[in-house]
């Protein structure tokens, strides 16, 4: 499914911006077209208004966000991305489910107790899951690191998520990939 937003007005390097965060933009007439798959709904998202004294009044009128024209171009794209972006506070793999609000964790219906680190390495897999997800790409997304600091921390990690997670069920949901990284698959 398609989510758009539509653009009746230029703001010069909108498209641009958008682009940046992973929509798509098209023309259509004199608008534009904004849009990223998957999405969670249909229809208009942000109203644009003439100054910051009339947003409150937009949102009151039932506009879902507001806007004034004279915001800076990054602003009025990072609020189409997170309009974009779906809503729901829990991801759901097999029988998986992790509360992003919450940061709470359970498998089959049992909580798992997982540190920080284990939970922000278990939401990156869960994110890219079922593909595989390179050990620099984890570096990066769950350590910050854009360079391999040459220890065995990945490795250490996944151990111990792969304990929590894995022990006691049926089937193992983590799984190491030799030489191309670890993949998270529906138990």
């Amino acid at each position: 499914m398609h989510a758009a937003v539509r653009i009746d007005c230029d703001i010069p390097g909108l498209a641009a911006a958008l682009h940046a965060r992973g929509i798509g933009v098209a023309h259509d007439g004199a608008a534009v077209l904004a849009e990223r798959m998957p999405a969670t709904r249909l229809g208009p998202l942000i109203l644009l208004v003439d100054s910051p004294a009339h947003v409150a009044a937009a949102l009151d009128a039932g506009a879902d966000d507001a806007v004034s024209r004279d915001a800076a171009t990054e602003e009025i794209a990072a609020r189409v991305a997170a309009r974009l972006r779906p809503s729901l506070p829990s991801l759901t793999l097999g029988t998986l489910v992790i509360d992003r609000v919450a940061r709470r964790t359970q498998r089959e219906g049992r909580t798992l107790d997982l540190l920080p680190r284990e939970y922000a390495l278990l939401l990156h897999l869960a994110r890219h899951a079922p593909d595989v997800v390179p050990r620099a790409a984890l570096l990066e997304g769950v350590w910050g690191l854009r360079c391999d600091p040459g220890t065995n921390v990945v490795a250490v990690h996944v151990s111990r998520l792969r304990a929590k997670l894995d022990r006691g069920f049926a089937a193992p949901m983590l799984r190491t990939e030799p030489g191309a990284g670890y993949r998270l698959v529906p138990a």
